[in-house]
């Protein structure tokens, strides 16, 4: 209708959970094939047996690999908790991938199933300040593989300071 809004989004609702953020962790079965992120990746990695956890990649808080990390490139990997290591760039852009897909199902549903078009989105990712320039980089990078952005849209992506989208938030209020 156009006139619908979505203030807040609550995750682990399917486990019995009610929280506005969902845990930074993701989950790749052992084909390195994506399987399934925040608390429903938690969830499957808990459910695994000690044997098949070995063989599967579970990684979580990684976004403070960025932090950490003095130097940011595109082909740095991330060490799962078994120790075995992906590429960074995989495990961040499925993890957008898949917060995107939430993103279009909540506003499809809160549309009464009217599908948007996609090149009238926006998307805002909101990244600390302390981050390095390779940092906001890599997170570009990530998120034109997660389908946030393509070439010919790409001022449809905007990489946010956090505490500057927090201040315009207190504006808007």
């Amino acid at each position: 209708s156009g006139t619908d809004q979505i203030l807040q989004v609550y995750w682990g609702t399917e486990h019995g959970l009610k929280t506005p953020k969902t845990p930074t962790c993701i989950l790749f079965n052992q084909k390195q094939q994506f399987w399934k992120f925040g608390y429903d990746a938690v969830m499957k990695y808990k459910s695994l047996s000690p044997s098949k956890a070995d063989n599967w990649y579970f990684f979580q808080n990684f976004e403070m690999k960025l932090y950490n990390t003095t130097k940011v490139t595109s082909g740095m990997e991330l060490k799962a908790s078994n120790g075995k290591t992906l590429p960074a760039l995989m495990v961040f852009s499925e993890s957008l991938h898949c917060l995107k897909e939430h993103a279009l199902n909540t506003i499809q549903e809160a549309s009464f199933q009217t599908v948007c078009n996609q090149e009238e989105i926006s998307w805002v990712i909101t990244i600390p300040a302390i981050w390095s320039a390779a940092a906001r980089q890599f997170v570009w990078l990530a998120a034109r593989k997660a389908g946030l952005a393509s070439d010919m849209i790409s001022e449809k992506l905007i990489i946010a300071l956090e505490q500057e989208v927090a201040s315009l938030w207190c504006k808007q209020l």
